[in-house]
């Protein structure tokens, strides 16, 4: 069943795709730019060769800043051209609307009308189009060829198992390169006529993806038992790996994950890379970028609030608390008092509740519209939190909810956030049932983190603190 692959198995750097996307992307776009856009710039003055070229080398850059947190320059060979492109399409036009409208605003002295914007607007498409098309189709020939396959092992010597291989080995151009099985705990006995390398035994997964170089690790359990999967991507923790899991219905259907498939077989995709050049570099300038000018603009609010705390309840103005933040470093986070002094001097550490008696009312307003959360704008600008992440845990409850949920460790992969998803999509904390349905979104959201569910987060708070609908 599993046959020997004689393939090169060479592999390029990210970095080398995506400089090679942009260059390309660069090549192409000037052909629209010398083709429509120089003739109208020319007939309204008279601009040098240099002149233009800086005009579209400044483009290019502008154009290049905004793919980037977008995942337009994936490295992945496999991507879908045309979800590529139409996204393109739609980011190009919005740009485009976004020129439309400041020339509706200058009146003469833009130098491009609204028409002339759309014509190099569709030219560009065109380009880009052509572009991404040569240049996917070049990489899904390469697969083909053996260069850029991701050396691959499937965890689970059954039927599921078999389905996976037998699709990967018929369709090279999905870039696996499957170096054999591993042996799960619940795997059947195997029938010997079937012709499989079997490399070793789950609980040795961590040394046999180090020793084979392994990219993909796909999970086909004979159940799906989520017990089970936490122990197999825990054992794998550490490895500079992307696991994917054969999934039942109903996590396919939950919305709960990021998917895809190979060749109709869907699979449950764990990003094991949260060190992106969105989550490291831009999302730390889109924090700062926010949250200092927002600490200046709200600077009067903070005298006001301090006021108001101090006039309706004894105690300070801020509270402080210890919490777990990214790889599990403890930091001190502070908020504005909302509760009355020494709240839990008889009761420890215990969760909020809706009618919590220990909140003054000067606090349920703070609540009620996120004021309260203001003062972690200087967490952000430490760089102990972002702006956008699951939200900071006390050191009590980190410990026990690890004992219950071993994969618990990756909400420390990131900066914990002001706020999050779990914050929009689900109450306040007030039993464990709530922790586990809270636990669900933040673990979507570190699937799928990019800047559009970042933007779609960060309006969706917005709106929560101008209706008031906050806790």
């Amino acid at each position: 069943m599993l046959e020997t692959l004689q393939h090169l198995r060479i592999r390029f750097p990210r970095w080398v795709i995506t400089w090679g996307l942009y260059f390309t992307d660069a090549i192409f776009a000037f052909f629209a730019f010398y083709s429509i856009l120089i003739p109208i710039l020319n007939k309204g003055g008279d601009y040098t060769q240099f002149e233009l070229f800086l005009v579209f080398s400044a483009g290019q850059v502008i154009l290049g800043i905004i793919f980037l947190p977008l995942n337009l320059y994936k490295s992945d060979p496999t991507v879908s051209r045309f979800y590529e492109i139409q996204q393109i399409a739609k980011v190009t036009f919005l740009i485009a609307l976004v020129a439309v409208f400041v020339d509706a605003l200058t009146l003469n002295d833009w130098p491009l009308n609204a028409q002339e914007i759309l014509r190099y607007w569709f030219a560009l498409i065109v380009s880009l189009s052509t572009s991404r098309w040569i240049f996917r189709s070049i990489q899904k020939y390469l697969l083909t060829k053996g260069y850029g396959l991701r050396k691959t092992i499937i965890v689970g010597v059954n039927d599921r198992g078999f389905q996976v291989a037998d699709n990967i080995t018929s369709h090279l151009n999905q870039g696996f390169d499957l170096l054999g099985f591993v042996h799960s705990d619940d795997d059947p006995e195997i029938d010997d006529s079937r012709d499989i390398h079997v490399i070793g035994h789950e609980k040795d997964l961590k040394s046999i993806i180090l020793e084979n170089q392994v990219s993909e690790v796909i999970v086909a359990p004979v159940v799906l038992e989520h017990t089970h999967l936490t122990r197999i991507i825990t054992l794998a923790n550490g490895s500079p790996v992307s696991i994917k899991i054969v999934p039942d219905l109903h996590e396919v259907i939950s919305g709960l994950a990021r998917t895809e498939q190979i060749y109709g077989i869907p699979l449950i995709k764990v990003n094991p890379n949260l060190e992106t050049v969105y989550n490291t570099i831009i999302k730390r300038f889109l924090d700062l970028l926010i949250a200092i000018p927002t600490l200046i603009i709200s600077s009067p609010l903070w005298v006001i609030t301090s006021a108001i705390i101090k006039i309706d309840s004894k105690g300070p103005v801020f509270y402080k608390q210890d919490r777990v933040g990214k790889l599990h470093k403890h930091f001190t986070i502070y908020k504005f008092r909302t509760m009355f002094k020494n709240a839990e001097q008889f009761t420890g550490p215990v969760w909020a509740s809706k009618k919590d008696t220990r909140i003054t009312r000067v606090g349920r307003v703070l609540r009620r519209f996120r004021l309260d959360e203001l003062p972690q704008l200087l967490m952000v600008i430490k760089g102990d939190m972002s702006l956008i992440g699951p939200r900071p845990e006390r050191p009590y409850f980190v410990d026990k909810l690890v004992e219950e949920y071993p994969f618990y460790y990756r909400r420390h992969k990131i900066r914990p956030g002001i706020t999050g998803w779990a914050q929009i999509k689900h109450p306040y904390d007030q039993n464990i049932e709530d922790v586990r349905q809270k636990l669900k979104y933040d673990f979507y959201y570190i699937e799928n983190l990019s800047f559009s569910l970042d933007l779609k987060i960060m309006l969706s708070t917005v709106w929560v603190m101008v209706s008031g609908g906050g806790r």
